[in-house]
């Protein structure tokens, strides 16, 4: 029994695909930017950009390196220490967190715009949206800034709901005036 728990063992390490290592493309003292990092940085760009582009990669880990010497050089003098950079780090931190769960939690189909929504919304705006001619703005003209209008207005709605959802869980108690 027990040569045929190891053998099990063997064949599964050895059949088991290998955990691929992300390749080190550079150091800056003893910190590596790995493939990951420059990765997850092209996954940043907008896709008009060829994430393929050899001279792309090689400017964004220029822009890595530069970035972690900077980084490297303010803490050797103590700038992450100053008051208000640790303040500016938390609510960096903050808006990350946020914007992750609700990510998570809002579907991207809730900002959907349909044609007939979007021209719904115009209709009933398009007195509002006039031109230097005092003439409603064409439809056609307007479309895209509509478009834009609406789906902000959809993901705003979409916040707001999902926060109240979230707030009975939580204990909310103002204790100071605000002048």
């Amino acid at each position: 029994m027990k040569k045929l728990l190891t053998a099990a063992a063997i064949i599964a390490v050895t059949t088991a695909p290998a955990i691929a290592k992300p390749k080190v493309l550079a150091k800056v003292d003893n910190v590596v930017i790995t493939s990951e990092d420059l990765n997850a940085l092209l996954e940043t760009l907008p896709p008009q950009y060829d994430k393929n582009d050899p001279k792309i990669k090689k400017e964004l880990l220029n822009y890595l390196i530069e970035q972690e010497i900077l980084v490297q050089e303010a803490k050797k003098r103590g700038i992450d220490k100053d008051p208000e950079v640790k303040r500016q780090i938390d609510n960096a931190v903050k808006q990350i967190l946020a914007t992750a769960l609700l990510n998570k939690n809002i579907s991207q189909k809730e900002f959907e715009v349909t044609d007939k929504e979007l021209k719904g919304y115009y209709e009933k705006r398009k007195n509002e949206l006039k031109g230097m001619d005092g003439k409603p703005v064409p439809f056609d003209q307007i479309k895209a800034f509509l478009k834009a209008q609406l789906i902000k207005e959809k993901q705003q709605k979409a916040v707001e709901k999902y926060i109240n959802s979230i707030k009975k869980n939580h204990k909310v108690e103002i204790t100071g005036d605000i002048k």
